[in-house]
C-alpha cells in the first residue's frame, strides 16, 4: 500500500514536470539523482551484499527494461498524452504481469486471477472515463509510447523475481536502476539533454525531487519487497488501487468530491484485488535456492 500511495501521484507530478523541462531532461536528472543515493546507500550500508558476476548481466537486462526503456518510453509518451490516459495504461500491468508470470514463473490459477485483473480494470476504466477520459482522445502517438513502457515494466517485475531469490530488494532494485542509468549516459551528449541547474525553476526541483527518492528510491524498492514475498501476479494487481489513491490524495488535499462513478470504480476495483489477492495458486516449481556469491 505505502507503494502505491508513492505511486499514485507520479504521473501527474511528471506532468507537471515536462511542462518545463524536456523529457529527456527530467529522465536525466531523474535517475542520476537517484542512482547517487542508492550507490551511497549500497557501498555505506553495514554489510554490503556483494553481486555474483554471473548476475551483472541479468542486472543490466533488469536495468535495461526499467530506466531507458520503460521510464524513456513513459515520459515521451506522457509528454504526448495525459495523465489520466497514462493511468488507464498502466492499468494494464496487472494483466501483462499475469501472462508474463504464468509463461517465465509458472505462477498458477490463471482463470480465477485474470477474472479479477478484469473487474479492477474495469472499475478503473470507469474512475478515470467519469473524470475526463473520453474528452481526452487524439492521443496516440503518446499512448502507444507508454503502452511500451507498461511491457517493460512488467518485464523488469517477472525478471526481478528470480534475483530476489539471492539478493534483498534494495540490492536488486539499487543495481538495476544503476545499471539501468550508465546504459543512459551515452544521451548526455544530446545538446541541451541537462538545462543550466540555475534556470529550473524550484517547483521543477521539486518533482525531480519526488520522481528519483519518493518514486526510485523508496516506492521501488517496496515493489521489490512485495515481490520477494507474493506472487508477481497478486503484486501487480495493487496497480489498479493507483486512480483510488488519487482521488482519496485529491479529496484530502484538495476537497474534491466523490462521485456515483467513483464509486462504483472503486467497488469494482476492490473486489478484483481482493479476489486476486485470496486466490491460492497452484504450486509452482520452486525457485533457485540462494547461490554463493562472490
Amino acid at each position: 500500500m505505502a507503494n502505491q500511495l508513492l505511486s499514485s501521484g507520479t504521473h501527474l507530478i511528471a506532468k507537471g514536470a515536462m511542462l518545463v523541462l524536456h523529457p529527456l531532461s527530467v529522465a536525466l536528472l531523474r535517475f542520476l539523482a537517484a542512482s547517487t543515493v542508492l550507490f551511497a546507500y549500497l557501498r555505506l550500508r553495514p554489510a554490503p551484499e556483494r553481486v555474483a558476476p554471473g548476475d551483472w548481466p541479468r542486472f543490466f537486462l533488469l536495468g535495461l527494461l526499467v530506466v531507458p526503456v520503460n521510464q524513456g518510453f513513459f515520459l515521451f509518451g506522457l509528454a504526448r498524452s495525459t495523465a489520466s490516459h497514462a493511468s488507464l495504461l498502466y492499468a494494464l500491468t496487472p494483466l501483462v504481469v499475469l501472462l508474463f508470470a504464468r509463461r517465465l514463473l509458472n505462477e498458477g490459477d490463471l482463470a480465477a486471477k485474470l477474472a479479477g485483473t478484469v473487474v479492477a480494470f474495469a472499475g478503473v476504466a470507469v474512475i478515470l472515463l467519469e473524470r475526463g477520459l473520453r474528452h481526452e482522445m487524439g492521443l496516440l502517438t503518446g499512448d502507444l509510447l507508454i503502452l511500451v513502457a507498461v511491457f517493460a515494466w512488467a518485464g523488469y517485475t517477472v525478471l526481478s523475481k528470480r534475483l530476489l531469490v539471492r539478493y534483498d530488494p534494495m540490492t536488486v532494485t539499487g543495481w538495476s536502476i544503476i545499471c539501468g542509468t550508465l546504459l543512459c549516459l551515452p544521451a548526455l551528449a544530446v545538446p541541451g539533454a541537462i538545462p543550466h541547474l540555475a534556470s529550473i525553476p524550484l517547483p521543477a526541483w521539486g518533482a525531480i525531487a519526488y520522481l528519483s527518492v519518493g518514486t526510485s528510491v523508496v516506492a521501488y524498492p517496496l515493489w521489490s519487497y512485495a515481490l520477494r514475498h507474493m506472487e508477481a501476479s497478486k503484486v501487480a494487481i495493487t496497480t489498479n488501487t493507483q486512480p483510488v489513491l488519487t482521488a482519496g490524495l485529491s479529496w484530502l488535499f484538495f476537497h474534491e468530491r466523490f462521485t456515483p462513478g467513483f464509486a462504483v470504480g472503486a467497488v469494482l476495483i476492490l473486489a478484483g484485488v481482493i479476489w486476486v489477492e485470496t486466490r491460492r495458486g497452484a504450486p509452482g516449481p520452486a525457485l533457485a535456492a540462494p547461490a554463493e556469491v562472490a
